[in-house]
């Protein structure tokens, strides 16, 4: 007998066909469809642009009752769900909601679904802690992880020395002029830079062929407009609406600069290629440094490992060796949520 599932989250990235499926449809939803003894119907958010935030959640309501799934799951991203709706769902099934983002997004958005779920998942070690504060015991620890179905190595000649794929912001392009301007040639790939978004097919060859992928976690300045107008401003759906919860959004914004573990190092890894990261308060719990995947501290720290390792190319490669065979062992989204479902009294 199958496990079915109901899930909720963004189908295309920020409500926008041209930018392509997004991460966690790819990630999450991917998985669970292809994991066995799981069958999995997808009710997305999109659908919200086509029949309204009040429909969406009548008819996601009656396909639970339709359907009698054993666990609603939610990838959230913004109020697209209604609490009263949620509440009717959490005493007819088990609910779930992952939540991305909490070393920030804790304070003017995660901390006020709790009651609405069975359980919400952070990624951010320290906001289990800030959970309880609120009263809140429905929390579950969780990281993000690699869908090993679609991120593999590729047998490719190494023919690119550094590399970075991800979207441009400044305080990036600024680490890429440091370490051009020290006569280190990068290659740059994503939404903003002048190369351009790339495929996914494409950013594997890119990861396979790089001797050292980089995973910049820098983060913006407070001071930046953007970030300054998050004080004001919160994303409703696909829009930017005025938000004056000025005591949430102001502990979000001096949380904002929190560098912190998302899931390209878990994907580089997946694909057996050599990284070196920012540190974040969690990396270290994933992959050994030194051992897995190498971390750095400064620029300057930087631009001395990557000269070190790009001409020890037997080192550099049992570490991206290493960092693969941890991430099958431990790290992939088929363990996440086979861990997810034994702490929640589930089974496939």
């Amino acid at each position: 007998m199958s496990l079915k599932v109901i899930y909720s989250g963004l189908q295309r990235e920020n409500y926008q066909p041209h930018r392509g499926l997004s991460f966690e449809y790819n990630n999450f939803y991917l998985t669970l469809k292809n994991m066995p003894g799981l069958q999995v119907i997808e009710h997305p958010f999109d659908r919200i642009l086509e029949v309204g935030k009040r429909k969406f959640n009548e008819e996601l309501l009656a396909l639970v009752e339709k359907e009698k799934p054993d666990l609603f799951f939610a990838f959230m991203y913004t109020n697209e769900l209604d609490p009263n709706f949620l509440l009717k769902i959490k005493h007819k099934t088990k609910s779930v909601a992952w939540f991305a983002d909490d070393y920030w997004r804790f304070w003017n958005y995660s901390k006020t679904w709790p009651p609405y779920f069975s359980w919400v998942i952070t990624t951010y070690s320290k906001a289990i802690a800030w959970y309880r504060k609120q009263g809140f015991e429905n929390v579950i620890p969780s990281q993000w992880a690699c869908n090993d179905s679609l991120y593999q190595p590729l047998d490719l000649k190494k023919d690119i020395d550094i590399s970075f794929i991800g979207q441009f912001k400044t305080p990036r392009g600024k680490i890429i002029q440091t370490l051009e301007a020290a006569g280190l040639k990068v290659q740059t790939f994503g939404y903003g830079w002048p190369s351009g978004r790339i495929s996914q097919e494409k950013m594997l060859e890119i990861f396979s062929r790089s001797k050292i992928n980089l995973n910049l976690n820098v983060r913006p300045s407070r001071l930046s407009p953007k970030v300054i107008a998050r004080l004001f401003f919160k994303k409703s759906i696909d829009k930017l609406k005025l938000d004056f919860h000025l005591l949430n959004n102001l502990q979000a914004y001096l949380h904002f600069a929190i560098p912190h573990t998302h899931a390209r190092p878990f994907e580089l890894a997946g694909c057996r290629a050599f990284v070196i990261s920012g540190l974040s308060d969690d990396i270290k719990q994933s992959y050994a440094e030194g051992e897995e995947m190498i971390f750095y501290t400064s620029l300057r720290d930087l631009i001395e490992k990557i000269r070190y390792y790009l001409s020890h190319d037997k080192e550099r490669e049992a570490i991206a060796q290493s960092a693969y065979q941890r991430t099958l062992q431990d790290h992939t989204y088929k363990i996440r949520f086979k861990t997810l479902f034994k702490k929640i009294g589930i089974s496939p």
